[in-house]
């Protein structure tokens, strides 16, 4: 398997984690604000700033992908 296609796969299961992580991060918190549980609000926060985080890791890789293509142009030119 070549190591593009590994990357690519690789980053698309971090998108997908991440929007998963944000779904039950923002529900688990509205529903332990709503129940008045800290507890399961507190989870929620934890689980919503591993999905941000995993989309920021996401969108990081993809501005550097853009560099390092501008650059390889430049420099092809």
């Amino acid at each position: 398997m070549p190591v593009s296609l590994l990357m690519e796969r690789i980053l698309l299961v971090m998108t997908v984690l991440g929007l998963v992580c944000l779904c039950v991060g923002v529900t688990l918190y509205i529903a332990g604000k709503i129940s008045d549980a800290f507890t399961v609000a507190q989870a929620g926060v934890y689980v919503l700033l591993i999905g941000i985080a995993l989309i920021a890791m996401r969108i990081f890789y993809w501005i550097l992908e853009e560099l390092v293509g501008r650059g390889l142009e430049s420099m092809g030119k």
